[in-house]
């Protein structure tokens, strides 16, 4: 009986603070737009470290190519 009775004021107190939430909300319980950020990452990156970083990735992908191409052996027959 008591874990009933538990249940039953667990669901009766969440269902209270819903109807108080829709009640001074007018109706809706939570509105989207608080979520919507203004300018993600603006300003946090500057643009002059763009092409510094193709590069970079640029000089990875050779390298890699290098040693693949210096790593393979010839076929054995």
């Amino acid at each position: 009986m008591i874990p009933a009775l538990t249940i039953l004021a667990v669901i009766l107190g969440a269902a209270a603070l819903y109807l108080a939430a829709r009640r001074s909300n007018g109706g809706q319980v939570f509105r989207l737009e608080q979520f919507r950020p203004a300018a993600p990452l603006a300003g946090v990156l500057p643009e002059e470290r763009d092409a510094a970083r193709a590069r970079h990735d640029l000089e990875a992908v050779r390298a890699r190519q290098n040693v693949e191409f210096l790593t393979k052996s010839a076929p054995h027959h």
